[in-house]
């Protein structure tokens, strides 16, 4: 990552590009993701509302925010390099940069990582899942099955897997946990745990057969 000394300065340049807006939907915990397209136009998809437009950015300042988290990531974002993958240098979310001539002008999107961890009972209580449904993933915690979540963009996985794994810190408080993922976003209170992250030359398959050594 950058410097400590540099990190300050580039979190500022970074806020400036963004603009206040975009800093204080960052902040929001019912923001889920921030999306700039080629054409300048900002939207931002909230919790219950869905997709909305929110104002405008200069490709310069999109090409700041892409630059910005390149040199966070140590990695260039030029002709060469035009996908930036990786963390936002601002809590650490989820950022796709990307800029000509793979698009016809810079664009991105920063999907935010979830604020709080929602455990099981609160699915149950909000009735986004039954009981039984939250006793068949207890089971399969219990009973050390394979759990597989899948869905769509947007639709909770990554929220869903985090009271999983909370589920199952509470029920193998002495195991090990490890994580792989291509950027930061599990949540995992477990005092022995190690996470993992693929970057441009480690792949998820390499990380894998480092775990299993």
């Amino acid at each position: 990552m950058v410097q400590l000394r540099s990190h300050p300065r580039l979190v500022r340049k970074l806020q400036d590009a963004l603009g206040d807006e975009l800093c204080f939907a960052l902040d929001d915990a019912t923001v889920v993701e921030i999306m700039l397209n080629p054409d300048g136009r900002l939207f931002i998809e909230r919790l219950g509302h869905g997709i909305a437009a929110a104002g405008e950015m200069t490709a310069a300042a999109a090409e700041i925010v892409i630059g910005s988290v390149a040199h966070a990531l140590q990695s260039e974002a030029d002709d060469e390099q035009p996908i930036i993958s990786g963390e936002l240098p601002i809590g650490g979310h989820r950022f796709e940069g990307l800029l000509p001539p793979v698009v016809s002008r810079p664009t991105f999107s920063i999907r935010r990582r979830a604020s709080r961890l929602i455990p099981l009972d609160d699915y149950v209580k909000s009735k986004v899942m039954t009981r039984q449904q939250a006793d068949v993933v207890r089971n399969a915690i219990a009973s050390r099955l394979n759990i597989v979540i899948s869905g769509g963009t947007g639709s909770g996985k990554t929220t869903l897997a985090n009271a999983v794994i909370s589920e199952i810190v509470e029920a193998a408080p002495d195991d090990r946990i490890v994580i792989l993922e291509d950027t930061s976003e599990i949540r995992c209170v477990a005092e022995n745990a190690v996470a993992l992250h693929t970057s441009d030359a480690i792949d998820m398959a390499r990380l894998l057969k480092s775990t299993m050594r």
